[in-house]
């Protein structure tokens, strides 16, 4: 096989965004101060006056007054705080000036604060100096100095000591057994013709946390050996129903895996009940076949996929995938698969 693919209302509208046309005026216009033809005053006028024409009209001005009773005159317009007497106008009205209020600094206040802060900084000047490792003359210690600008060439490069499992270090090969971490499951090598190819932890649909060895026969056609969790994200796990589970893997394992071969056909899938360290699994069988391809003289390929319900809810992958030209290590790749040990712990 080749390598798997690892618009608003203008400022002219209502309220709900209609526009009106503006109210056309009555022929010959409205008269000021006259709206439909009713007419309306426009401002408030001190008592005595009215509203009269414009200068230079006659009857502009104050009102006349009627003769016949009197009218001794206008009346000043009374303003509050205005003193008639004196003509004195009192800014503040009737009630004088507001008290003024007394003020008073509060310069023992700031100080205090100002003093607070100056012995918090120098509090922590003295206590950083003894944290850094001032010597008993009050100075810092050359050999820290020396140490920390002289640092070897080959403790920079190291970058010190090295990250352990709880920092996040990432599992590495073996060499002996492909690993499933999340599992805890081991599955032997099963010989020296395999090469390492990825993982722990890698992924190889419908595989996760998967480790992967494989045989190159040519530079683009490869014999396929892997283990990982079986991936619900992209098939379908039923650990009450393994051979549906470990059909669904095969259809996902499959997609693309022969696609550069002409007249491909896939046989028909067998399963076989198996027991994998105690626990319950299925093994699904295939043949794989064709009339040519590009990039091998094969014209076939042996397919096992290996489902192992671990815990009730998790679910154990294995897929090996054999060419023609590395047909003896069919048998040996099967026997490594059904080897596989889980930890009981890790599970």
């Amino acid at each position: 096989m080749t390598y798997p693919p690892q618009d608003p209302a203008g400022a002219a509208g209502d309220q709900y965004g209609q526009s009106h046309p503006g109210a056309q005026p009555p022929a010959g216009g409205y008269a000021p101060g006259q709206v439909g033809g009713q007419a309306y005053p426009t401002s408030q006028l001190p008592a005595g006056y009215s509203q009269q024409p414009p200068p230079g009209v006659p009857g502009y001005g104050p009102a006349q007054p009627d003769p016949s009773q009197g009218y001794p005159g206008p009346v000043p317009y009374a303003q509050p705080g205005y003193d008639p007497a004196t003509g004195y106008q009192n800014p503040y009205g009737q009630y004088g000036p507001p008290p003024v209020q007394a003020t008073t600094k509060g310069g023992g206040g700031t100080a205090i604060l100002v003093i607070g802060v100056v012995l918090l900084m120098a509090i922590g000047a003295v206590g950083g100096y003894f944290l850094l490792g001032g010597d008993d003359d009050g100075e810092l210690s050359a050999d820290d100095g020396a140490t920390s600008e002289n640092a070897s060439p080959d403790e920079e490069e190291g970058g010190g000591e090295e990250p352990t499992e709880e920092q996040g270090e990432a599992p590495t090969p073996s060499g002996t057994h492909l690993t499933v971490t999340s599992l805890g499951s081991t599955t032997p090598i099963p010989g020296p013709e395999w090469v390492y190819s990825g993982g722990p932890g890698g992924s190889a649909e419908p595989m996760s946390d998967a480790e992967i060895y494989t045989i190159q026969h040519t530079e683009s056609w490869i014999s396929f050996l892997g283990v990982g969790l079986f991936s619900s994200a992209t098939a379908t796990y039923d650990p009450t129903d393994l051979n549906a589970s470990a059909a669904s893997a095969a259809a996902v394992w499959l997609d693309g895996a022969f696609d550069s071969t002409e007249g491909y056909a896939q046989g028909e899938i067998t399963y076989t009940e198996v027991e994998v360290d105690g626990r319950p699994g299925v093994l699904a069988e295939w043949r794989n076949s064709w009339t040519s391809a590009a990039e091998t003289t094969d014209t076939y390929e042996d397919t096992a996929i290996l489902v192992v319900d671990v815990d009730g809810v998790n679910g154990f992958l294995g897929v090996a995938s054999i060419s023609q030209s590395g047909e003896a290590s069919y048998a040996p790749a099967i026997e490594a698969l059904l080897a596989t040990d889980f930890d009981a712990e890790a599970a």
